[in-house]
């Protein structure tokens, strides 16, 4: 059923003017044996030291490269703009009988010319650096049915290649949709009429539904949840998800009624769209700043009572909590902040991020000798012990340096409030395990004796060990 109507868009793509292009240059290019081509335009006055970007477009099954310029003609806008014009070419497709983009659909439902195809794409790319002194980081791909299809797969298998994507009368592939989640975020401007047959605005057994390509590209470029819906007028609706944290934005064109047909706006859509992206995401984007205290060595610095912090922005230190402290999502810890604690007092310091707008978790670590290496063990630490926040308790001395780490075991990012206290020690000393008023080798003897056991738990992990050891030191008389 869906190659009947891949034969069907070639057709009807053959349709479509296809007399030799003008203002052109063609150009040979031999990939991995194949003896390829693709046209280029350049605006007048074209100077290598310029470093301009590359609008590609591929055209619709059964095509041309000559074909693709009546299909999308960006060639005023490269003028204008400034930038360089490509129009490649699809390889044979013996199956197909025609000139059509590679598809690989999974379960052996593919052309053969996937591989080449995506090789071809990057060769370009390369040739065009090479030969244009091309700005690498700012490469488009727009395509038309067959050729919008191929640019998804662009956007899912090389999106450390092309910054933007602008497929129109195409949605992905189901293989495409299903398989797409390990790719980078890439800016997409997507166009689609609701009775096009080729990609059904509502979904089929071949492509998702609108509805559900949108979340999906939306979620996976962090883009702001709620899209800015303007009416353009004769039936199209454009909804824009503007970047949110990962500076990749999303816009998609309803064309109420539309077809199987490039639009008459798309040229001038696509590209006032994706010129504002390179390869990191959009160029004016201002990325969240991270926290003064993102790093250990700019720990700050915290006093009993209450602390606001956020971890919006931070990144991770790599260095991991102890498995016991974990919930389930194991020792992992990503964007943590830091806090240096001097306690105040000899006695139980108790530390907690409870009610914070995020998953959170602490680990203390001794801050006597700096830092901690990616191999120390925490002092103390702890999660979900007030919901899915945290909270720890355990021994200091006066005047002992400790090190707090807020972070979240699933990446989340929050704001919240540190909450410190500490509370003195009243006799006897719970580390004086005999009562004798001094903390000694007699109490480290009766720890040892009480090893896995909670006899002599002295940090409240419910067993005695080397974590008790430590505290006890600590408290040596």
């Amino acid at each position: 059923m869906y190659r009947h109507l891949i034969a069907l868009a070639a057709l009807l793509s053959v349709l479509l003017p296809a007399s030799a292009a003008f203002g052109q240059t063609s150009i040979a290019l031999n990939v991995d044996g194949l003896n390829r081509r693709y046209l280029v335009h350049l605006p007048p006055g074209f100077d290598p030291s310029e470093d301009l970007a590359v609008m590609m477009w591929f055209h619709g099954g059964g095509g041309d490269a000559d074909g693709g310029v009546f299909e999308a003609d960006f060639r005023p806008l490269a003028n204008t703009q400034r930038f360089i014009l490509v129009y490649p070419e699809a390889w044979p497709d013996v199956i197909e009988s025609c000139r059509c983009w590679g598809y690989d659909l999974g379960q052996g439902e593919t052309n053969g010319n996937y591989e080449i195809d995506m090789a071809y794409a990057s060769a370009m790319i390369d040739d065009l650096v090479e030969r244009y002194n091309a700005d690498r980081r700012r490469i488009y791909a727009g395509g038309y049915s067959m050729g919008g299809s191929f640019v998804w797969d662009l956007a899912c298998v090389k999106s450390d290649e092309f910054a933007a994507i602008a497929p129109v009368a195409a949605s992905m592939y189901r293989s495409t949709y299903d398989d797409c989640a390990e790719g980078l975020p890439t800016a997409v401007c997507h166009i689609l009429g609701t009775q096009d047959f080729y990609a059904p605005y509502n979904g089929a057994s071949w492509v998702p539904s609108v509805a559900d390509q949108n979340a999906f590209w939306v979620a996976k470029n962090q883009s702001e949840p709620d899209p800015e819906v303007v009416s353009l007028g004769g039936g199209v609706t454009r909804y824009t998800w503007a970047p949110g944290e990962g500076c990749h934005g999303f816009q998609h064109f309803r064309r109420q009624g539309g077809g199987h047909d490039v639009p008459y706006f798309a040229t001038t859509a696509i590209w006032e769209f994706v010129s504002g992206y390179d390869i990191d995401g959009l160029v004016a984007c201002d990325p969240v700043e991270p926290p003064v205290n993102d790093d250990c060595g700019a720990a700050t610095e915290i006093f009993t009572g209450q602390t606001p912090f956020s971890t919006v922005g931070s990144s991770d230190s790599g260095i991991p909590s102890a498995l016991n402290c974990s919930s389930g999502n194991g020792p992992a810890v990503g964007a943590d902040v830091w806090f240096r604690f001097i306690a105040p007092c000899t006695g139980t310091f108790t530390i907690s991020t409870c009610d914070a707008g995020f998953d959170s978790r602490i680990d203390v670590f001794d801050g006597t000798g700096g830092c901690p290496s990616p191999g120390a063990p925490p002092y103390t630490c702890g999660d979900e012990e007030c919901g899915d926040d945290a909270s720890v308790s355990s021994l200091a001395l006066e005047g002992q340096v400790l090190l707090v780490r807020v972070g979240s075991s699933d990446g989340s990012v929050g704001d919240g409030v540190l909450e410190v206290d500490c509370e003195p020690l009243n006799p006897p000393n719970p580390a004086d395990l005999n009562g004798d008023g001094l903390v000694d080798a007699a109490d480290l003897g009766l720890m040892i004796a009480a090893w896995g056991t909670a006899k002599a738990d002295l940090n409240g992990d419910g067993t005695t060990n080397s974590a008790d050891i430590g505290i006890l030191l600590i408290a040596w008389s």
